[in-house]
């Protein structure tokens, strides 16, 4: 099963336990606009992310939507799952084709005793979870244009094709009102600060698509922080 040969959680399996995992928890297919839930639905497996990119929303006030995240390859959803009265706290929308393999609480015993990796795999997922969770509240009260460098970058280095250019193109399409609500304000002030990087030869395109030169943006960072 080549389509679980991906990055992330299942990097850390052997090829018996991803084959494994597969038919333990056989994967599902969605389309770009598709949710994967809604908020405040019971939370009843674990989402395994095998494929393509999800981005987690929640309603804020005003009813305005605010981007917590944006899952890729390996990445984990529903990790409260074993809860009882769990519930998602996010509505999670396909951006892509995704492909997923959900874990039920049904399946999570014999998944432990066959495949024990999977729960260490677990584990480091979370961590990585919380340090990333960390980095996002040092930077909330920072300039706008830092914070959204800072997504920008990230995402960059999370989704991005490297190859010999300096220039990465990022295949998410986001729209302004994305990159506000990841950064926590308001779209006037996203596309003044993305001219300010584009000023800098640090961001190129609009309308969604947008490239990123990723080691002068990462200087700039590294620069800017240096002098807050």
């Amino acid at each position: 099963m080549p389509y679980l040969h991906q990055p992330g959680f299942l990097e850390g399996l052997s090829d018996y336990e991803r084959e494994r995992l597969a038919q333990i928890c056989p994967p599902r297919i969605f389309q770009p606009g598709e949710l994967l839930h809604r908020m405040g639905d019971p939370c009843q497996s674990l989402i395994i992310l095998i494929e393509g990119q999800v981005k987690l929303l929640r309603v804020v006030a005003g009813g305005q939507e605010r981007i917590v995240y944006v899952a890729g390859s390996g990445d984990l959803l529903g990790i409260n799952f074993l809860d009882q009265d769990a519930t998602h706290t996010s509505n999670a929308v396909c951006l892509s084709r995704v492909m997923i393999c959900p874990v039920g609480k049904s399946q999570v015993e014999q998944v432990s005793r066959e495949l024990p990796n999977v729960p260490l795999r677990l584990a480091q997922v979370l961590a990585q979870r919380a340090a990333l969770l960390e980095g996002q509240l040092e930077v909330a009260s920072a300039p706008v244009a830092f914070r959204l460098g800072r997504a920008l970058a990230w995402l960059a280095q999370r989704f991005s094709t490297p190859d010999f250019s300096a220039w990465r193109d990022l295949p998410i399409e986001l729209k302004q009102e994305d990159l506000a609500a990841m950064c926590a304000t308001t779209r006037v002030s996203v596309t003044n600060s993305l001219g300010e990087l584009r000023n800098l030869g640090l961001v190129q395109g609009t309308r969604g698509r947008y490239r990123v030169n990723l080691k002068a943006l990462e200087g700039w960072l590294e620069g800017f922080g240096e002098m807050a």
